[in-house]
């Protein structure tokens, strides 16, 4: 499938001809962010025995410290850390639609305004990250995580005692606040710990981790109002956080780290040989543009995986509670760049990317409506399974999310796994160039289990089928896509804009979480007045509508949208 340029510079890729012959006759290299040579052993054109070799992108220093070079026990357990934080700081905001109808009740309010208490959550979560994406940046991830997780518990046992409305939506504010980081945090954490070819699978369980809460919460939420009291939810939910927070504290270490980064000039003296030069010192027309550069050094200079050994650990000052300083570590301070400068690069930067950006806007949009095609099946649950021919119990409506957590089960073994395969099979095909569209095909099984799944829910709802229609196919095949799709398509703008994880995830889950608290405000209302079919297909429509569209943009033409924007200063943040 040529469907796109094989070679990482503008010059269309020749086996005759390898990338140090062609740079060698003078030529400006064009190289663009999001593609890397991802395989070695393809210099000279023609398939060697080390051409199954993946270099390390990005390239790892020599110190232990350097979290690219913790061993694989540490990577897991701050992934896992991560995991278990994401779960448990989403399950609160987001978990309480089995409890709508009792809170109708107790604080005699309308379902629209029962809903708002979901709003409030939701809408803080995203626009927080204004804050805390900057606060990552200049302090580091592990201060950031911890006041955060302190901030979720101190909501928890607010909410737990409220008795009225406005002090329950204050506290629903705060509880978004602290729960914010899960939305930006761990994808950081995933781009600094792992090498390139490692973060689909990592993506995933992110995602997975995420929607799980968003489907275990309401299960758990429903079981205790029906057995015990609503109030015991938030209870619950306080043990969970301050587990989660012990865990954090003793097991989480800073990994942010500001590694040296090179770029290649190519020396006047000496046609076809190339020198790595440091990326701050421009040396003129014949310095690379690219976030990856590095990627494209010599193979003399460049570390393979078979070559890498990841047995370092975090050191004892990485588990500081305070910002760490020396070296590696305050890129901004050492340059003397202020507070107030980084906190508005970095409040700036979201928007930049969001509307200058082709590539972040569309997986901003397919992650969200995903996201949102959830979202409406969560607003709808007490309406339709609360009300004949089911008169569901608050506990039952709850147990129908494990249809949600099935689906996202299995999304979580595909989605990066097989997104990885994709891209890393037509990279060696591709001469060892890998491009960051090559894992957008994995997308379309998901794509096809949204407009399966949400076709399902849409009539089933509307014509009073067998819940177990609904639930196990339709809910299932919805839990599918929501995580296959943000996965793949935020893995694919992090891939085209590798210094920008948190930025992307701040743009995204604005879009996701500005969508969605609109969708309270009417989604009941319109349900209840035309019927199921029409609101529940239009989510669908826009889902699967954006996503194709995305699909059949990018993987043709991805690469001119990079190459439009790799001269961006945001590549250098």
């Amino acid at each position: 499938m040529d469907i796109m340029s094989t070679d990482p510079y503008s010059t269309r890729y020749s086996p005759s001809r390898s990338n140090v012959q062609i740079m060698g006759r003078n030529e400006k290299p064009d190289v663009i962010p999001g593609t890397d040579v991802i395989f070695a052993g393809h210099e000279g054109g023609g398939e060697s025995a080390g051409n199954n070799e993946v270099v390390l992108i990005p390239q790892p220093t020599s110190s232990p410290d350097d979290p690219l070079n913790w061993s694989k026990t540490w990577k897991t357990i701050l992934i896992v850390n991560q995991g278990v934080f994401v779960f448990v700081s989403i399950m609160t905001p987001l978990a309480i639609s089995p409890l709508a109808i009792i809170f109708e009740a107790e604080f005699q309010k309308s379902l629209p305004e029962v809903n708002m208490l979901f709003g409030a959550a939701a809408i803080t979560l995203g626009y927080a990250n204004f804050l805390i994406v900057p606060a990552a940046n200049l302090f580091g991830r592990r201060p950031v995580v911890l006041v955060c997780g302190l901030i979720c518990i101190l909501a928890n046992i607010w909410q737990g005692l409220v008795t009225s409305y406005p002090s329950f939506l204050a506290a629903r504010v705060i509880s978004g606040i602290g729960a914010a980081a899960n939305e930006s945090i761990m994808p950081m954490v995933v781009a600094d710990l792992l090498f390139l070819h490692q973060r689909g699978s990592s993506m995933a369980l992110y995602f997975w981790a995420y929607f799980l809460g968003l489907f275990i919460g309401p299960i758990i939420s429903g079981a205790i109002a029906s057995q015990i009291s609503w109030r015991w939810f938030f209870w619950v939910c306080t043990i969970l956080q301050g587990a989660s927070f012990i865990f954090l504290l003793v097991a989480h270490p800073e990994t942010k780290y500001d590694r040296p980064t090179t770029s290649v000039a190519i020396s006047s003296s000496s046609p076809g040989a190339m020198t790595p030069v440091p990326r701050a010192e421009k040396t003129g027309d014949d310095m690379m543009s690219s976030s990856s550069s590095e990627a494209q050094l010599p193979r003399r200079t460049r570390v393979t995986a078979a070559e890498h050994v990841a047995s370092g650990r975090p050191s004892r000052a990485q588990f500081s509670l305070l910002p760490l300083r020396g070296n590696g570590y305050g890129r901004e301070r050492r340059e003397g760049v202020g507070v107030g400068a980084v906190l508005l690069r970095d409040v700036v930067s979201p928007l930049r990317i969001l509307v200058g950006y082709p590539i972040v806007i569309w997986a901003a949009l397919a992650m969200g409506f995903a996201a949102n095609a959830l979202l409406c099946l969560n607003l709808t649950q007490a309406q339709v399974f609360g009300a004949p021919p089911y008169l569901f119990s608050p506990d039952q409506i709850g147990y129908t999310n494990f249809a949600f957590a099935a689906g996202a089960v299995v999304a979580l073994g595909t989605a990066g796994p097989l997104s990885d395969w994709i891209a890393l099979r037509r990279a060696r095909a591709n001469a060892g160039v890998l491009e960051a569209e090559m894992r957008l095909p994995a997308m379309v099984p998901y794509v096809c289990a949204n407009l399966a799944g949400m076709v399902v829910a849409a009539v089933g709802y509307q014509r009073a089928w067998s819940w177990e229609v609904i639930v196990i196919v339709g809910y299932s095949l919805v839990g599918l896509q929501v995580v296959g799709i943000p996965a793949i398509a935020i893995a694919y703008a992090v891939d085209s804009y590798k210094s920008l994880p948190g930025e992307i995830m701040i743009a995204a889950t604005i879009v996701k979480n500005t969508f969605g608290f609109g969708m309270i405000f009417f989604f009941n209302d319109w349900a209840a007045r035309s019927g199921y079919i029409s609101p529940v297909l239009l989510i669908m429509a826009l889902t699967c509508g954006f996503s194709v569209l995305g699909l059949c943009v990018f993987i043709p033409w991805g690469k001119q949208f990079r190459r439009w924007t790799k001269d961006s200063n945001l590549h250098t943040l």
